[in-house]
């Protein structure tokens, strides 16, 4: 399969985040994900100016990808989220949701 995927959401699911790039790199995908989680919130941990390098790298990883997995757990989107969701869709990447039940659709490993 190869395709790359790019996943967003919020930072504050890592532990998910982990579980989806584990799942997905097992069912054939090359993942970009984030490498940092301390973005979140109004104050992210990382500084306001850590953040907008974080925010610019994943515009940079939806160019680069195939397509864009949306980690919305119970439906969350947050406004970066919803920002990087905006790029992907002017790039007319597919986007898929997790909380759709896409990952299935995806990787047929359920």
């Amino acid at each position: 399969m190869y395709s790359v995927i790019c996943l967003i959401g919020s930072t504050k699911y890592e532990e998910l985040f982990r579980k989806l790039e584990e799942d997905f790199s097992l069912a054939g995908y090359l993942v970009f994900s984030p490498l940092v989680y301390t973005q979140s919130g109004d104050k992210p941990k990382c500084g306001e100016d850590k953040k907008i390098i974080l925010d610019h790298e994943a515009e940079l990883k939806i160019n680069k990808s195939d397509l864009v997995f949306v980690v919305d757990k119970d439906g969350y989107i947050g406004s970066s989220t919803k920002k990087q969701l905006d790029h992907a869709i002017l790039l007319n990447k597919p986007v898929f949701y997790y909380s759709k039940g896409d990952f299935e659709k995806l990787t047929n490993l359920s």
